[in-house]
């Protein structure tokens, strides 16, 4: 259980670094065309000089997905925390609490994530623009959130259940 627990803790605050580092940086999209152009979520660079990202819908959709992923891993990681302390309220537990928060981070980060590639794929398979670290940094964070989502969960499962029945 104390292994599942660490593992998950481990997971969930690389999760969180790599989606942070993933979120604020601006090498999700290369053109490798017309000079080195590269954008993020936030804003678009060329030749040193960067702009606004122009508010298009799936970039809105996906900022905002990415950033209710961050929240529900961070409440997955304090959850977490609680987990090495026993807390409980009745059968809920920490790492089950932990479990669900991270399960729900990756299902919002995997669905902002498919937006993201959907909108973009069409300039990356017709044109000179290139995915870069980035935006594998997201879907890194992604397995991250997974592993730790299950390793909660199984620290639940190995977890006594509390109250009268266990004495």
């Amino acid at each position: 259980m104390l292994c599942n627990n660490v593992v998950g803790l481990l997971g969930s605050c690389l999760s969180l670094v790599f989606l942070l580092v993933g979120i604020l940086t601006d090498y999700w999209l290369v053109d490798f065309g017309t000079g080195l152009t590269h954008e993020g979520l936030w804003q678009i660079c060329s030749k040193g000089d960067c702009i606004k990202l122009p508010g298009a819908e799936y970039i809105e959709a996906t900022r905002a997905l990415l950033i209710i992923s961050t929240a529900c891993l961070t409440f997955g990681i304090l959850s977490s925390c609680l987990s090495f302390n026993n807390f409980s309220v009745g059968k809920f537990t920490a790492p089950l609490m932990a479990s669900i928060t991270e399960f729900a981070a990756a299902i919002f980060l995997i669905i902002g994530m498919s937006i993201y590639t959907g909108e973009t794929c069409f300039m990356v398979n017709t044109g000179s623009f290139n995915y870069e670290w980035s935006f594998y940094l997201c879907w890194v964070a992604t397995l991250f959130q997974l592993t730790s989502a299950v390793s909660h969960l199984l620290a639940h499962r190995a977890n006594p259940l509390p109250g009268y029945e266990s004495v």
